[in-house]
């Protein structure tokens, strides 16, 4: 006996000799073939092919009015894109001729008239258990395309929607540089308009009325007033122009940096000898220039504080992907081990968070007597920011951590020195 599911198979039988049909049809029927077709004029089986498509085909080759090579043209014809039924011919022709034939035109094998029973059963097991397997693979197949038709639908959704996420961070980082610099060309402006204008009127009064006092010590004083007050009006008006760095919007990134280096330190410091080098195949967006000034004028700053350096570089490359910042300098260094335990505040760690807001990343390097290096990478394409919560610099997997590089004194124009005299000013 079949197997159930074979046992189900439709199997039609064509052969224009009734005797022969009776008795494929009774053999098949005894097996537990329920479902068996018998045709003897071969001219009703293109309708039963449209319409009751059978799993097995049983066909004669020399009948009358449609011969078996033209029912096996039709089967091809039929199942050109799908999957055809297999066909078992039934020929009392076994020339070699005849079977090449039959091959060529898509017959899976042959049963020679007269055939013997047990030989028909097995060769219909054999074909209808290749067939359930061929329809199995096929369907298995289908579902694995739509399984994967699904998945890629699903990774283009969260493709689609880390692009809109990068966008929306760009957007959101625009408008927190934006606010940023409002609120800084707000104090800048605040400050000239109160303060510096005082302290120049102190210094007109002291300079226009200090010659009217005869006595020689009360006069030195007021000189060493006015020169006070003229040395806090310069660092004041240094302090507005880094507020708001007016070359950002006239030269750009370049000239804004540029006129850092050349604005020189605080009164009476060495000042390093500086180099900058620019090499930018396109101009960043407006976003990314800013973030970039705020790291590397963190840095500078910090070298001209702390670091007793000779020499000061400032180094700007790029390409379609991203910017890439390095500040270096050959000052005192620092020993990152000794200032992790005061992680978490000061100028490094907000230069990493601005590199890491703006999707890129920053990294430390610096040894004791050795000067340090910071380098800090900006993508140019928001879709190919790195996410804040993972961005690690290459390379730095053994190095100390986002969390666990060393902090140096804020990098905010202005803001009192922190604790970053441990170590050398490119750590900002």
């Amino acid at each position: 006996m079949p197997d159930a599911d074979l046992g189900k198979s439709r199997i039609l039988v064509v052969d224009d000799e009734p005797a022969n049909v009776t008795i494929l049809q009774r053999v098949l029927a005894q097996e537990g073939y329920k479902d068996v077709i018998g045709v003897t004029d071969p001219r009703e089986v293109p309708a039963i092919l449209s319409q009751a498509p059978p799993d097995l085909i049983l066909l004669d080759l020399l009948m009358p009015y449609l011969d078996g090579y033209r029912i096996l043209e039709l089967v091809a014809e039929l199942w050109r894109d799908g999957l055809r039924p297999p066909v078992l011919v039934l020929t009392a022709d076994a020339t070699h001729r005849a079977r090449e034939r039959a091959l060529r035109a898509g017959a899976m094998d042959f049963l020679t008239k007269p055939f013997d029973h047990l030989e028909a059963v097995l060769r219909v097991r054999n074909l209808l258990a290749w067939r359930h397997l061929e329809v199995h693979l096929a369907r298995q197949n289908e579902r694995l395309e739509e399984v994967v038709d699904l998945r890629t639908r699903a990774l283009h959704e969260s493709v689609e929607r880390l692009r809109e996420a990068a966008r929306h961070r760009e957007k959101l980082l625009n408008r927190l540089v934006d606010a940023q610099e409002m609120e800084r060309r707000e104090v800048a402006a605040e400050v000239h308009d109160t303060v510096i204008q005082t302290l120049v009127e102190l210094q007109l009064r002291l300079e226009l009325h200090g010659h009217r006092f005869e006595d020689p010590v009360l006069r030195a004083e007021i000189e060493r007033l006015s020169d006070a007050a003229a040395r806090a009006l310069a660092e004041l008006r240094q302090l507005v122009s880094q507020l708001r760095p007016v070359a950002m919007e006239t030269d750009g990134l370049e000239g804004a940096i540029r006129e850092l280096l050349q604005a020189g330190g605080r009164a009476g410091s060495s000042e390093p000898a500086t180099t900058l080098v620019v090499d930018l195949s396109v101009d960043p967006p407006l976003a990314t220039q800013t973030v970039l000034y705020r790291i590397a004028q963190g840095a500078i700053s910090n070298v001209r504080r702390h670091a007793a350096a000779r020499t000061l570089e400032v180094r700007i490359t790029g390409d379609t992907a991203g910017v890439d910042l390095w500040v270096r300098d050959d000052g005192v260094g620092f020993d990152p081990v000794e200032i992790l335990a005061i992680r978490g505040r000061g100028g490094l760690a907000i230069m990493d968070e601005r590199a890491r807001l703006a999707g890129g990343w920053l990294q430390a390097d610096a040894s004791v007597g050795h000067g340090a290096e910071i380098h800090a990478w900006l993508p140019l394409d928001p879709e190919a920011a790195v996410d804040p919560e993972a961005a690690v610099a290459p390379g730095a997997d053994d190095a100390p951590g986002a969390d666990d590089v060393p902090e140096m004194e804020s990098a905010e124009p202005g803001e009192p020195p922190g604790t970053g005299g441990a170590g050398s000013g490119t750590t900002g």
